[in-house]
């Protein structure tokens, strides 16, 4: 092999390791397009959140896990709850995918449905936003999941303790994102 044929072999290597070790998403893009118009999402935490006996809610988010546990802990334990838990506020940006169910049993499948999101006690979606700085409700950004075979399976649940399973979500913007789940509460 000449010394020019090297180098470009070399170049390509290099290019390629390069475009590997950039940024990686969590959530999966449609086809050969990054997710969500280039956003790498990578999750840092995963926590369950139970708002009553009948509904749950499980937050994947790119705070670290120890601060998540740390203000969750904090604002469940007000009366009143903080408003929009289960996502929280923290101190930079930070991105929470979030799925909740009522009526939430073991073993089940809960199907969801783009832009359907059940009535009171029957409540199940599941969506991703952008929060700013301090911030838990009103994302800068949304997307819902729904449809196309979005999924949660519940197979092992104990109320305000721990719940494990498998979610599979699709977006209408093509993205995915599936994943198993055993997710204790967050210790006291």
């Amino acid at each position: 092999m000449n010394s020019a044929a090297g180098y470009k072999v070399v170049g390509l290597f290099l290019t390629s390791a390069l475009l590997a070790c950039g940024p990686q998403s969590d959530i999966m893009g449609s086809g050969d397009m990054p997710p969500f118009g280039g956003r790498a999402i990578h999750f840092n935490s995963t926590y369950v959140y139970f708002p009553s006996d009948f509904s749950m809610s499980i937050v994947r988010d790119t705070m670290p896990q120890e601060d998540a546990c740390r203000i969750l802990n904090m604002y469940s334990a007000t009366k009143p709850a903080l408003a929009g838990l289960p996502v929280l506020p923290y101190k930079d940006e930070h991105y929470a995918l979030v799925i909740t169910v009522d009526s939430v049993m073991a073993p089940d499948d809960v199907s969801l449905e783009a832009g359907v999101s059940g009535g009171a006690g029957d409540m199940r979606y599941a969506g991703i936003g952008q929060y700013s700085t301090g911030n838990n409700r009103s994302p800068l950004w949304a997307s819902r999941a729904g449809g196309l075979g979005s999924s949660v399976r519940i197979d092992e649940l104990q109320q305000y303790k721990r719940v494990a399973g498998k979610f599979n979500l699709h977006f209408d913007t093509g993205e995915r994102i599936t994943e198993d789940f055993a997710v204790d509460v967050c210790p006291k």
